[in-house]
């Protein structure tokens, strides 16, 4: 990173040059402001947020799903049941 500062173009280390490499470090993106920064910070934190509760509504429909499958499947052996003993009641 100070290797790409244009050192010929900005002087020394006078505080004429050391304005122009806080300048330079601004513009290039290198040094970016507190007020930036706590705006990208909090914006990380309420897409982690949302992220979370993603996760957790997903875990929840899994269980949901989970739970009717098995609900699911007593139906169809009660119904397999029953058929197959309408099927020997009009056998006989």
């Amino acid at each position: 990173m100070i290797e790409s500062i244009p050192w010929a173009t900005i002087g020394a280390f006078t505080p004429n040059g050391l304005l122009m490499v806080t300048i330079w470090l601004i513009l290039s993106g290198k040094l970016v402001p507190k007020a930036t920064l706590d705006r990208e910070t909090t914006r990380g934190d309420h897409w982690r947020d949302t992220a979370t509760k993603n996760q957790e509504i997903i875990r929840e429909q899994a269980e949901a799903i989970n739970e009717q499958s098995v609900v699911s499947e007593t139906v169809i052996k009660v119904m397999s049941a029953v058929q197959e003993a309408n099927k020997s009641g009009d056998d006989a």
